[in-house]
């Protein structure tokens, strides 16, 4: 470790800039959510936990060697500039037994990174730990790949530091890591908190946010928008018990393997969900991303869900809010890549009490782009916003009563070489110790029925409401 941190020390010295350092060593794999109750002993307040359950992947960071918060529409074109100039300066050292090949594409240190929905929306106090943009590079990151895992120690050294001063506190601190690593703590066991559909407290009245829908039809119907999307909140107490953030997320990945399940701590605060929509995931120039819109409830029996499948499939509105999605995502895109390939029809996503219409799109990146760079292209789909994509912003922001922050937006990571990952944050809470606030919203087209797009959104805030679960004293 010494002959690493005195690179990184020359090269500061050298070059009057701060240069981040990466330590890459391989761990056995195990639960990422063990680990993550581990890292979070150590760091408390700033952590972050990415999971596919289903894929075998996951991410768990703790603490904060780097960080960069981004404002206004700039808010991805400097998040690209810095992370461009971070990947330059970045000094990287592999454990023997990792070679090189895996250590550039999969092990190495990454960047966490959230963004708000419409930074042009003002902010309240509600989202007041959550900026515009925000990148993070952990001080700790647990990085697992199907049967492979890496630990990675970042700090940021600085033009002035005294190496001698650097390296005893490091030892020690990462002996501390290997020595809570060695006894892991069992999963939680979570205590279910039984909420139902009466235990939320609306925001806005569900008489007004209907009427609201109804508004926005015989708007869409006069022919300025094809698609509107119109989000609610609405929040619950822990009635005496505490939400605990390790058993909720247990909950959320053993109901939903299928999906993106992320929580972002900082502070007090904790924003997490289960999400079905990516947004894009990159990997040596190959790009994937999907179409998601269109809903419809999972039925009682086999035979019911079946028909509700088949009604999703050939509903006009669902599919003309598809196609919708479908296509502005294809012009999004064309511009970064060098082949471009979408699917010629939808296919159903069933996930516990929801299902989707999707359709794949698959793209070759052109040379030296990055997923982030992708960001700006693709953020907000018609999937959150709506079609036209500027106007339905604006439609949004002056009427539908509710500050978003990072519900919608885009929530994920990126490596040094511009691989990563981001998902659209649905399905999503914003959590403390005392009061959760869950997001749901529906795409409106000119056949919305009101009552109907209520019970959707209603049918959304189950995927949190069932997972809010606290933990047994014993095991917290």
């Amino acid at each position: 470790m010494r002959a690493v941190l005195e690179q990184a020390v020359e090269q500061a010295t050298r070059t009057g800039k701060t240069t981040p350092v990466s330590l890459v060593w391989t761990l056995p794999s195990g639960d990422p959510l063990r680990i993550f109750q581990v890292l979070r002993e150590l760091s408390p307040t700033d952590n972050f936990f990415w999971e596919q359950p289903s894929l075998r992947v996951a991410l768990v960071g703790a603490g904060t060697a780097f960080h960069l918060q981004t404002q206004g529409d700039e808010r991805f074109t400097e998040a690209v500039r810095v992370w461009q100039e971070l990947r330059d300066r970045a000094v990287i050292a592999y454990a023997p037994d990792i070679a090189p090949d895996s250590a550039h594409t999969e092990q190495g240190p990454i960047l966490f990174g959230g963004f708000r929905f419409d930074p042009r929306r003002p902010r309240t106090a509600l989202w007041q730990d959550f900026p515009d943009g925000l990148l993070v590079l952990p001080r700790l990151l647990w990085r697992q790949q199907n049967e492979r895992a890496t630990m990675i120690f970042s700090c940021v050294i600085q033009p002035t530091a005294n190496l001698d001063k650097l390296v005893d506190p490091l030892y020690e601190e990462m002996a501390q890591l290997a020595a809570r690593l060695a006894v892991l703590p069992a999963l939680p066991k979570t205590i279910s908190l039984e909420y139902g559909d009466d235990a939320l407290r609306n925001i806005l009245p569900a008489t007004v946010w209907k009427d609201l829908v109804r508004q926005t039809v015989d708007v869409i119907r006069q022919g300025a928008y094809t698609k509107v999307v119109l989000a609610r909140e609405a929040q619950m107490l822990a009635n005496g018990r505490s939400f605990s953030l390790p058993a909720t997320l247990q909950q959320l990945r053993q109901s939903y393997p299928g999906a993106h399940v992320f929580a972002f701590q900082r502070g007090e605060q904790a924003f997490i969900g289960a999400t079905p929509e990516r947004l894009v995931h990159a990997q040596n120039g190959k790009l994937h991303t999907m179409a998601l819109a269109g809903s419809a409830p999972r039925g009682a029996n086999e035979e019911e869900d079946r028909r509700l499948g088949c009604e999703l499939l050939d509903s006009q509105k669902n599919r003309e809010e598809h196609e919708i999605v479908a296509s502005t995502l294809r012009a999004s895109l064309s511009p970064l890549c060098s082949r471009l390939w979408i699917a010629d029809t939808p296919e159903l996503l069933r996930l516990k009490n929801i299902q989707h219409l999707r359709t794949a799109i698959v793209g070759e990146l052109l040379p030296d782009r990055s997923v982030l760079e992708t960001l700006h292209a693709l953020h907000p789909t018609p999937a959150v916003g709506g079609a036209p994509t500027q106007a339905a912003l604006a439609y949004i922001r002056e009427h539908e009563n509710l500050d978003r922050g990072w519900y919608a937006g885009p929530i994920g990571w990126v490596d040094l070489h511009g691989n990563g990952a981001f998902a659209v944050a649905l399905r999503s809470a914003l959590l403390d110790e005392r009061q959760a606030t869950l997001f749901a919203g529906c795409g409106i087209v000119r056949d919305s029925d009101p009552e109907a797009e209520y019970a959707e959104s209603c049918l959304k805030f189950q995927v949190i409401l069932r997972s809010l679960s606290g933990e047994e004293e014993h095991n917290a």
